[in-house]
């Protein structure tokens, strides 16, 4: 990320309200209809209004129809939206949880997960959201980067594995009301999910070949197996013996009225360090310890290693020795050396 920037812009704070996440935004979303389009016609009457035209029901009503037959146009694919609603509501069925892992979701970015299965990792439930917030990997000028958190779906058909569906953030959410309903749906129907057969090695499977579900044209500009390893990391980190998983207090700091219950937890508050500066470090990278497989209802046990910094006065010696190390910045993003 190149400079702290105004996070609004990226839906993060709204009326000094630090987190929108994606699950609450999307309860919302079905009930706007009405009222962006009752919003409409009063722009429409005031515009009229204003430059001295007819105000009457009649002709603000043509002029409603016709902008809004206009936007219904460029509204593109309505089996989107109840993809996502079918997503959401396999969630609520589990509970609903939202894991909020914005600040250790740097940590698990800069974790490798390689030789890993996911046949007997059982992240808590079969249906959970996890939000990460801004990744390592963000760079403005990549509509990729809205990416900002993802659902973990089991499922067994047509592929048993588990459904990655990966959202974006809704910049702007705080004008909601007043956007057309196509913008709206544009913003909603910018994710993509795919599944991860569980049987496959996640740094190992063809990602060009998977079915991929949602903005095809933001799969193009995203790095999926970069996302996979992500949403890998955070399962196999929730499904640890004792993960570092707090409640909080996050459901009294984020609008919640017209949206459904949920339970919001928060990730690695005491397990890892808070104060790296991601825009520009190098870190040895964090690895899996497999312990046991799993197996005929036994889950996987593994133990995490956390990413590591190397000091600037150490790293040569490190990597003469043969040490691999993440580099980040927030101009180049990731190298590996």
């Amino acid at each position: 990320m190149e400079d702290g920037g105004d996070i609004a812009d990226r839906g993060y704070e709204i009326d000094g309200l630090p987190v929108w996440y994606h699950p609450l935004r999307l309860d919302l979303k079905f009930g706007l209809g009405d009222i962006q389009r009752a919003n409409l016609r009063e722009r429409i009457r005031a515009e009229q209004a204003a430059a001295g035209a007819d105000t009457s029901d009649d002709a603000v009503e043509q002029l409603y129809k016709r902008v809004e037959y206009a936007d219904r146009r460029k509204r593109g694919n309505e089996y989107l939206p109840s993809f996502l609603r079918q997503v959401r509501n396999h969630h609520l069925e589990n509970g609903g949880i939202i894991f909020d892992m914005g600040q250790i979701g740097p940590h698990l970015e800069a974790t490798w997960s390689d030789g890993i299965t996911l046949r007997n990792v059982f992240p808590w439930r079969t249906g959970i959201y996890v939000h990460v917030g801004e990744t390592l990997e963000y760079n403005r000028e990549n509509p990729a980067s809205l990416i900002e958190g993802f659902y973990i779906t089991h499922t067994d058909s047509p592929i048993r594995g588990w459904l990655l569906t990966f959202v974006t953030n809704y910049p702007g959410w705080d004008q909601r009301e007043h956007h057309m309903p196509g913008q709206t749906l544009v913003n909603f129907n910018r994710f993509v999910a795919f599944t991860i057969p569980e049987d496959a090695d996640v740094a190992k499977l063809n990602y060009k070949k998977l079915e991929i579900i949602g903005d095809k044209a933001l799969a193009k500009q995203a790095s999926l197996w970069h996302l996979a390893r992500l949403a890998t990391n955070a399962m196999l980190y929730l499904s640890r013996a004792r993960p570092d998983v707090q409640g909080t207090m996050s459901s009294l700091r984020v609008e919640t009225a017209g949206t459904k219950r949920t339970e919001i937890y928060e990730c690695g508050c005491d397990e890892v360090d808070w104060n790296i500066d991601w825009s520009n470090t190098t870190l040895i990278p964090g690895r899996w310890i497999v312990d046991d497989e799993g197996g005929e209802g036994r889950p996987m046990v593994t133990r995490w290693m956390p990413p590591k910094v190397v000091w600037p006065e150490n790293k040569e010696a490190y990597l003469r020795e043969g040490g691999k190390v993440l580099e980040f910045s927030r101009k180049s993003g990731t190298t590996q050396r």
